[in-house]
């Protein structure tokens, strides 16, 4: 009788199978557990908030214009003054808000009847900006809509809308960050429920952009966005999380 017909070879090739098996086995449990394991729901968390700007920047400038340097800083002196005794004694800003920009200077040159340049300079036109800070949001909006007064008064002035700002931004994120994590762990739990299964730890967040905008507004940047242009504002903060399946 052949070695391979031997009743020990037969046994030994059964206890070798059945130990294939019984490891291949184990091994899909294993496999099928670090699956298990593995697995996640990502949901994306929001939360927005209600602010009002406490800090207003306002800028504005008068430019006079004149067929020599020295008439026209005259000129400019002249303007500048009466703007400043309008801002600080009728409107009440104090001196320490108000800002003076050093003096531009530009050349005007002498045009040809066929719009080119002669060559030749017809005077000077020269500038100074004004700029007001304060955190009295109100009173800058206040002036801004009354600043016209001054073009009544014949004095060539000009001025952009204002700046209203929010300087708690970087206390008000975490808040934010926190309400929005929240809401993002309650979206997580409301899928899960409905599918029998039950929420793990966090695995992964991903801050996203912040977008400051107007208020009711559907405004939003990849890059976020900042709106300066209304005192109310609102907030958003929105993240995307990543909890394990328990």
């Amino acid at each position: 009788m052949s070695d391979t017909q031997s009743p020990f070879f037969v046994a030994g090739m059964g206890l070798l199978s059945a130990a294939l098996v019984i490891s291949a086995w184990l091994g899909g449990q294993a496999i099928s557990k670090i699956r298990s394991e593995d697995q996640t729901v990502s949901v994306t968390g929001a939360a927005k908030k209600a602010i009002t700007s406490d800090f207003a920047i306002w800028r504005s400038s008068v430019g006079v214009e004149s067929t020599t340097q020295q008439q026209a800083y005259i000129g400019l002196q002249e303007q500048v003054n009466k703007v400043k005794k309008y801002f600080t004694e009728e409107k009440g800003i104090p001196a320490e808000a108000l800002k003076l920009s050093s003096i531009d200077i530009t050349t005007l040159e002498e045009l040809l009847p066929n719009g080119n340049p002669s060559g030749k300079t017809r005077g000077y036109r020269l500038g100074q900006r004004f700029e007001i800070q304060l955190k009295d949001v109100k009173k800058i909006e206040a002036l801004a809509q009354e600043s016209a007064e001054l073009i009544e008064r014949g004095i060539p002035f000009s001025s952009s809308s204002p700046e209203y700002l929010y300087t708690r931004l970087s206390d008000l994120r975490v808040e934010m960050l926190a309400e929005a994590t929240k809401d993002g762990r309650l979206r997580a739990e409301q899928i899960l429920k409905s599918a029998g299964s039950r929420l793990g730890p966090i695995r992964s967040v991903r801050t996203g952009v912040f977008q400051i905008t107007q208020p009711h507004s559907t405004e939003a940047s990849d890059g976020g966005s900042y709106d300066t242009s209304t005192i109310e504002k609102d907030i958003t903060a929105v993240l995307t999380l990543s909890f394990a399946v328990d």
